[in-house]
């Protein structure tokens, strides 16, 4: 084994008195921690300080990895599980995977399912969005990350405390090789078994052992029902007391999950104890690297050294001190979350997940754009990432590059303009007299550069911290609350309650067998009932579990089969949803045919055991397959024309249209839209065959299939292959030949978030039914405008383009005539004179307009052409409920036509209205407005 040491100067105190000696260890904590539960305050009065050369062995992140997972595994007979996505699939409480024992919380709750006893996993986490959020943190602390690696093993009833303890102390004193002089651990004050351990067992002192409350020390799945348990934590004694508390360094936690707590918040011991264990990798590589932070070890390095080397090729200045400037370790900690993020399949977007990564990105080109970048520079700092695992512990990293940099880049485009354009809008707030004394952003400014701008909150609060300011955070919450409120539908709430209920199944072993595969299994298909649940939401419908289900409902996008089934009392229902409550899991909901009232033979016949018959709607099916082919060929196509990788963002099938939304920075235009078009359509009309099989999954991305990022894959996966045009993982129903997804054709393509388009298209007999509707109309114009096909062609795009011409002259001619209108003499004379809230400033002139002019541009043209002819007074313009108020920037420097508008509008029983310095327009809602304005003005009326 390659084994390389670090010699450093280590801090020894002698143990002649053991209540000082542990005093002086953590008296660098604030007097409020736990950590003091015994022997705070103790003098310092037979301690002795000395030097002594101490030899640490270094180890690099790599190191770690291998010597952690082959310590549990080859040792300790673990099972190597590999770390699950960053997004948590089917755990709704979470946002990111935020632990390693994330992908393990239901072997927590019910250890008998779990396929093995013991595991270790490295987990990647994200804490950067949430409950557990560590965004506002990074780069201002030494220790917080967005993304980090988390060593864990873990227990489902297999080994004991002792053991846990045993293995986790052997492999950092032994394998790690930490002095033991410098660890401390803590225990739950009430956790006597664990104190017996740590003493006896390994034979730590008892003044290195510190109780500790439950705040601290007893660990719970979240604030409901659920497993829970004291812990116990192993701390390092950096030695620096510069870092005040953050002397001692928390590296591992052991949680023994020995209780259950009721709904009532009652403990109750529970038959089989668990254990689960966290290391961050990133600080136990500063502890044996003998780095004071995180951000100087290996594991960060080469992004450091990268970084560097891009701002100097830009004429950047750049010190090789890392800790120079917190925006550095911004970018490089962000670099890492984006890049992990975006593997997995998030797309930056403006809710949810999406939005943590857009805030993520733009954080970074925020402070990219502090140390001086003006360009894009993220994408060039991606190899350095690689560079820094190069052990291969993410090859996806390698694979799925090209995809990552494209949605980064596309991102850091955007984001130029928008940085632009917000601070464009803030700058002009920062010098708002009336805001001077408050100093406070308002708060429709701040969500308007959230919602409008996609301007992050956190970037408007940074922006507003570094002139002093403050933003009213609370209030711009309650402004999102409001909007998300309009746009909720109520629905939600009763789907999100009958999908609770029918998750109560997994505990009960309900796994049904997805059938439908086959088409003979999908009419008539003989199925048991496994287990039944009303949906109490007043419709009288049922959830059923069944097994053989020859019902789609597994999502990816397909939408789900509808059919009936048949009770074994004759009754019939239809099958009006199926979806996947719980991993492996699979439930329809049906309904009575007929109007009559639920029986309790219909309830009996619903109960676990008895026989129903299903029948699927094969024409709805062989829709939504025709579709579902079509958009694996849209995908590859897509990939053909574009020619460069794009990521599938999202994917609607359904019986007579599809939707695929993917990442791209501009519209796909009308030749690439052909070109699409033409390639599916040859492809179409070979007859190509689909070749599904199962493989192992890394066998699968190794034959070029293609995954969806996002998409939870087990070890073995379903692959889709039609012939050299397209292989990709998929759990969907597929046509049995090709042929069946002609025609092709495309229905539209657009914009649906920043960076990323979406396409409509229909095939088959839906294409088909588009293309007679098409013709009809085509037929009805060719009519209208006695426009007909010759052998020279149809005279229909002639008809169009002629037409198209005269519109365009005749636009041109009401121009012209409409500019000769707003200039032309008044036939209402005006009323001039002053009024009395401007008397002081400048003289008004009222003009009457005549109402019967249609077009509102004339308006504003008229008030333009007032405002040049006489520069010198102000003009309110009104007809009908309308005003508009221009006047002379130039001669009138201090006022607003606004503001002006607004002191008129109040003084004539008030209206709404707004524009720009020079002219705005509003709207009175008094009747009598017009009476009341004139009377206000002074003079007499115009010759």
């Amino acid at each position: 084994m390659l084994r390389r040491w670090n010699m450093e100067k280590c801090l020894r105190l002698s143990e002649s008195n053991t209540r000082s000696h542990k005093s002086a260890l953590l008296g660098h904590l604030p007097r409020s921690s736990t950590l003091f539960a015994r022997g705070q305050g103790q003098p310092f009065a037979h301690a002795h300080a000395y030097i002594q050369l101490r030899y640490l062995r270094q180890m690099t992140t790599p190191e770690l990895r291998k010597e952690f997972t082959e310590f549990f595994v080859k040792e300790h007979n673990h099972v190597p599980v590999k770390g699950s996505s960053l997004i948590p699939h089917n755990d709704k409480s979470l946002m990111f995977t935020n632990a390693g024992m994330v992908q393990f919380k239901d072997y927590f709750r019910n250890p008998a399912t779990a396929p093995f006893k013991q595991a270790t996993s490295i987990q990647k986490c994200m804490r950067a969005g949430g409950k557990h959020n560590d965004l506002d943190n990074v780069g201002y602390t030494p220790r917080h990350h967005t993304f980090f690696e988390m060593l864990g093993n873990f227990s489902f009833g297999e080994y004991s405390k002792s053991q846990a303890i045993r293995m986790a102390w052997r492999f950092l004193t032994e394998v790690v090789q930490l002095p033991k002089d410098r660890l401390r651990v803590t225990v739950l004050a009430s956790d006597q078994e664990s104190f017996d351990i740590w003493k006896n067992q390994e034979g730590i002192p008892e003044e290195k052992i510190i109780r500790c409350d439950t705040k601290d020390n007893f660990w719970t799945m979240g604030e409901g029902a659920g497993p829970c348990g004291p812990c116990t934590e192993i701390f390092w004694d950096t030695l620096n007391d510069d870092l005040g508390e953050d002397r001692w360094l928390e590296i591992w936690n052991l949680v023994f999950m020995q209780h259950y707590r009721n709904d009532q918040g009652q403990l109750e011991n529970l038959p089989i104890v668990c254990v689960d264990t966290g290391m961050g990798l990133e600080r136990l590589a500063s502890v044996v690297q003998s780095k004071e932070n995180n951000f100087e070890t290996d594991a960060f390095g080469p992004m450091f050294e990268g970084l560097h080397r891009i701002m100097t090729a830009n004429g950047i200045e750049s010190s090789p001190d890392i800790n120079a400037s917190p925006h550095k370790k911004i970018i490089v900690d962000h670099l890492r979350a984006m890049s992990f993020l975006i593997a997995d399949g998030v797309i930056p977007s403006n809710v949810g997940r999406g939005y943590v990564l857009r805030r993520i990105i733009r954080r970074a080109l925020r402070s990219g754009n502090q140390l001086g970048f003006t360009k894009p520079f993220m994408t060039q700092l991606y190899p350095y990432l690689v560079e820094s695992f190069s052990d291969g512990s993410y090859p996806e990293m390698v694979s799925r590059q090209d995809s990552i940099t494209g949605v980064i880049h596309q991102e850091e485009e955007i984001f130029m303009s928008t940085l632009s354009k917000g601070l464009a809008l803030l700058e002009p707030v920062f010098k708002q007299k009336d805001l001077a004394d408050s100093k406070q952003v308002p708060a429709e400014m701040a969500f308007k550069l959230y919602d409008t701008f996609g301007f992050p909150l956190d970037l408007t609060v940074l922006i507003a911290e570094e002139r002093g300011w403050t933003v009213d955070l609370v209030a711009v919450e309650k402004l999102k609350q409001k909007q998300q409120e309009q746009g909720r539908a109520s629905w939600k709430a009763g789907a999100s309650l009958i999908h609770a209920k029918a998750l109560e199944w997994k505990e009960q072993g309900v796994f049904p067998t997805f059938s439908g595969y086959q088409r003979e299994m999908l009419t008539g298909q003989p199925s048991t009932v496994l287990a039944c649940q009303s949906t109490e939401d007043g419709t009288g419908d049922m959830i059923l579990a069944i097994e053989p289900c020859p019902f789609y409902g597994l999502g990816g996008g397909q939408s789900p089969d509808t059919g009936s089934v048949k009770l074994a009392n004759g009754s019939e229902w239809r099958v009006v949803d199926v979806f996947s409550p719980y991993e492996r899991g699979l439930a329809i909901r049906i309904q009575p045919m007929s109007e009559d009232p639920l029986t309790e033979e219909d309830l009996l016949c619903m109960h676990k055991g008895f026989q129903l018959t299903s029948f699927v709607d094969v024409t709805r099916r062989e829709g939504v397959a025709a579709h579902h082919s079509a958009t694996h060929l849209l995908n590859a196509a897509l990939r053909k024309t574009i020619g460069k990788p794009i990521m599938q963002a999202g994917s609607l099938v359904e019986p007579d249209r599809l939707r695929f939304d993917f990442t791209h920075g501009k519209p796909v235009d009308q030749n690439q839209i052909q070109e699409i078009e033409d390639w599916i359509n040859a492809i179409a009309l070979q007859s190509v065959q689909p070749v599904i099989k199962e493989y192992p999954l890394q066998k699968a991305i190794d034959m070029g299939s293609i995954a969806v990022f996002s998409e939870k894959y087990g070890e073995v996966v379903r692959v889709v292959d039609f012939p050299k045009v397209s292989m990709e993982l998929c759990g969907g129903t597929h046509v049995e030949d090709l042929s069946k997804v002609y025609p092709f054709k495309i229905l539209s393509e657009g914009s649906v978030a920043a960076g990323t388009r979406r396409i409509e298209a229909a095939v088959g007999k839906a294409a088909s039914q588009y293309f007679i509707e098409q013709d009809r109309m085509v037929t009805r114009l060719n009519q209208d405008l006695k426009s007909y096909a010759t052998s020279a062609g149809n005279g229909l795009n002639h008809k169009v383009n002629k037409m198209k011409d005269q519109t365009t002259e005749l636009s041109r001619q009401y121009s012209r005539l409409l500019d000769k209108l707003s200039k032309a003499p008044a036939s209402i004379p005006a009323k001039q004179g002053n009024l009395d809230f401007l008397s002081s400033v400048a003289p008004v002139r009222i003009h009457e307009l005549e109402a019967d002019v249609q077009d509102q541009d004339y308006y504003s043209k008229r008030a333009n052409v007032l405002k040049d002819q006489d520069p010198e007074v102000v003009h309110v313009l009104v007809w009908k409920e309308n005003v508009i108020v221009a006047l002379d920037q130039t001669q009138f420097p201090k006022l607003h036509a606004s503001k002006v508008l607004k002191v008129v509008l109040d003084q004539i029983g008030g209206g709404k209205g707004g524009g720009q310095p020079q002219l705005a327009r509003g709207k009175m809602t008094d009747e009598n407005a017009l009476q009341k304005l004139l009377r206000l003005a002074e003079g007499t009326t115009e010759p």
